[in-house]
């Protein structure tokens, strides 16, 4: 599988799978209700979305998969004991050098989130300790907010993910397109013509919501928090645990 990084002057959009199989920790990697390691829906990572937005960077983290309308979508919150994270990793050797951390407490309507960070963490890997001294920003569940520089919003969004399934399992450019992860070069011949976008492709998401967790900080921020320039680039990964 080919490895993808972020420039800070540049735009990528990491999928979860994608991203983790970089870390050299135990875990588990999945993504849209296949995880093997929980059956709590809202600490179910679906994607991690990372792009720039002028002198802004970015990030955007789904949970809880396949939310159909009306009453398991206005029932979604975050895990009270979950403990969300954003990894970020400037040496590619799967370690985060920086996190940002995610957390909620209580339920329902009455909801509040806390988003802390880029900071380095205490500790590597996927549980970790909540950074209580870290930059934050607090709100309410379904409601942007703000603080220390950075903007954020948690609640339930149409799933921006795209997939035609039947297509995609029906197409030899698919196939084509896996990379060897032992060769790093692709399978077959494919090439940009045969891997082009196709627009009469179905979404089979369409209509299905999941919880985004959605912060929007400086590119400095990014950069000073890794020891970087903001022409650097850096991986992104994101995991869920509970907290001790």
């Amino acid at each position: 599988m080919k490895r993808r990084t972020l420039s800070l002057a540049a735009l990528a959009t990491l999928p979860f799978a994608l991203a983790v199989a970089l870390a050299n920790h135990s875990v588990g990697a999945a993504d849209h209700a296949d995880s093997p390691d929980t059956n709590e829906g809202n600490l179910d990572i679906n994607d991690l979305y990372v792009f720039n937005r002028g002198d802004n960077v970015v990030f955007a983290l789904t949970v809880s998969p396949l939310l159909t309308p009306g009453e398991a979508t206005d029932n979604a919150t975050l895990n009270p004991m979950g403990l969300y994270q954003i990894k970020l990793d400037v040496e590619r050797d799967g370690i985060e050098e920086a996190v940002i951390q995610i957390a909620a407490s209580g339920t329902g309507a009455n909801q509040v989130v806390s988003i802390r960070g880029p900071v380095a963490p205490t500790s590597a890997g996927v549980s970790g300790n909540v950074l209580e001294d870290a930059p934050s920003a607090r709100g309410a569940f379904n409601t942007e907010f703000s603080g220390s520089g950075m903007t954020a919003f948690a609640g339930p969004r149409d799933d921006p993910f795209f997939i035609d399934l039947f297509g995609d399992m029906s197409v030899t450019s698919v196939l084509n397109a896996v990379y060897s992860s032992a060769l790093g070069e692709m399978v077959g011949d494919a090439n940009e013509q045969t891997l082009a976008f196709n627009p009469e492709a179905q979404d089979d998401l369409a209509g299905l919501n999941v919880l985004a967790v959605v912060i929007e900080l400086p590119k400095s921020t990014v950069a000073q928090a890794l020891g970087i320039s903001e022409s650097d680039s850096f991986f992104a990964w994101a995991t869920t645990s509970i907290r001790s």
